[in-house]
């Protein structure tokens, strides 16, 4: 918790500084000082590497949610979370099952369930101005993410939670139809690498994640 009031009250300065300098010779708000962004997406999930092996389906059930202060620059510090399920059920067939000293075989249909929450910090730098209609983008984001891998045999489960470290790249664009318009959409291409390792699930869990939603920058 220090930790992030620590990174708030740095970018909270870091905004302060930047919105008391002049750049009159440009001619947008959004040009001349600290301005900001928040974005809300849907998307699909890819799984790749260990993850394909647990859960080899697309994902359709993943949430995203951003927010950044925008510099003069055509850069910005960003925060990013959301929500990302995966779930594969496969036919019935016997596993062996120990508890202890004692083992047993088990009929079941086997249910593997995959939930990832991130929690990143995001820089991203823009190809355009922070007041153009069209502004492409590539963003670097890194921290950590809740995991939680659930495999059901019948009612009998196999569970691991963890916070475990991850990354993030990607490309996206922003387009708001207009200069200076607020509200636009957005799409995004990332890649994401959990660095978590249980069971079926090895080595890491990356994905590639096709999202578009909604956009809207403000001073």
């Amino acid at each position: 918790m220090k930790r992030i009031m620590a990174i708030i009250a740095l970018l909270s300065l870091s905004t302060a500084a930047w919105a008391q300098v002049d750049y009159s010779g440009e001619s947008s708000m959004y040009d001349r000082y600290v301005t900001f962004n928040v974005a809300a997406r849907y998307g699909v999930a890819f799984p790749m590497g260990g993850q394909k092996d647990y859960i080899d389906k697309i994902s359709p059930t993943n949430f995203a949610l951003e927010g950044e202060w925008l510099f003069p620059r055509r850069f910005s510090i960003g925060l990013k979370t959301g929500y990302q399920y995966s779930k594969l059920r496969t036919g019935r067939q016997v596993y062996s099952y120990t508890d202890g000293d004692f083992g047993q075989d088990i009929s079941a249909v086997q249910t593997r369930t995959l939930s990832i929450i991130p929690a990143m910090a995001s820089l991203s730098y823009y190809f355009a101005g922070n007041a153009d209609a069209i502004r492409p983008y590539i963003q670097f984001a890194g921290g950590g993410a809740y995991v939680n891998y659930t495999n059901y045999f019948g009612t009998l489960a196999d569970q691991k939670t963890q916070f475990a470290g991850a990354i993030a790249p990607a490309i996206g664009l922003k387009y708001y139809g207009a200069r200076e318009q607020r509200l636009g959409a957005e799409i995004q291409a990332q890649y994401q690498n959990v660095f978590f390792n249980y069971d079926l699930l090895k080595n890491s869990a990356p994905s590639l994640m096709i999202s578009a939603g909604i956009s809207y920058r403000f001073y």
